[in-house]
């Protein structure tokens, strides 16, 4: 399994795409910065600037895209390609193509949002390192649910950017913040509750802020998600015709 997962996180490093996912994550860090350097009197409290970026961009945004540029490309550019055929000829257990290539795709996105977090976090509250690993430990929850559900869609479907985006920007930012009870159906939600049940006082301050999962709720369900949907990728994997 190690060749296919060095292999993997060496494609994805090497596509274009990434260099989106680094733009994409390098924002918080700039917003962060120029917080840091404006005039304390006319800007916002810290806790309220850091609860904005936490769970406005940082999780609303830039987790979700860099998910979903990352892992629909990781089967699905193969089968585009017709390269996916060499990996499957190969006699041994689908789970052991699955499983690295997941396990590569949440690494290639956790790293850098993780560490755009951790910067942003440094830089807002003047060093709190305790605050800034709260908010990557959060981050990396909600890369490995959203990195296994992308890319089961990548590998069914050839549309599966667009209905990403319809999920992260209608379902998790419109219809579950007007219906909370749906909330219980979002990876974002997951991944605010597991910053929010890891330290008390975030995420109080802002309207994304209002978390109805606690920590042990927000991790089971991001669990869940995991074992479905690689479970559903390797099922489609070994039954799908590949050219």
């Amino acid at each position: 399994m190690m060749p296919i997962f060095q292999l993997t996180l060496h494609q994805l490093i090497r596509r274009r795409r990434y260099i989106i996912v680094l733009f994409v994550a390098l924002l918080p860090v700039l917003l962060s910065l120029f917080y840091s350097l404006a005039d304390g009197s006319g800007r916002p409290s810290i806790d309220q600037f850091h609860d904005a970026i936490t769970a406005r961009l940082l999780i609303a945004v830039v987790l979700p895209i860099a998910a979903l540029l990352l892992s629909t490309a990781t089967l699905g550019d193969e089968v585009e390609d017709q390269t996916l055929v060499y990996l499957v000829l190969k006699p041994i257990a689908r789970w052991r193509i699955v499983l690295p290539k997941l396990l590569a795709t949440v690494i290639g996105v956790a790293v850098p949002v993780s560490l755009s977090g951790i910067i942003s976090s440094l830089l807002i509250t003047n060093g709190d390192l305790a605050t800034s690993l709260v908010t990557a430990a959060g981050i990396a929850v909600g890369a490995a649910a959203y990195c296994t559900v992308f890319t089961w869609g990548g590998l069914v479907s050839r549309q599966a950017i667009i209905f990403g985006l319809a999920y992260v920007f209608l379902w998790e930012v419109s219809i579950t913040e007007l219906f909370s009870g749906l909330r219980f159906l979002s990876i974002r939600q997951f991944t605010l509750g597991v910053i929010q049940g890891l330290d008390d006082d975030r995420l109080r301050l802002t309207e994304a802020g209002n978390i109805d999962l606690e920590l042990v709720p927000a991790l089971i369900g991001a669990a869940v998600i995991v074992a479905l949907f690689g479970w559903l990728t390797e099922r489609r994997l070994r039954l799908m015709d590949i050219p």
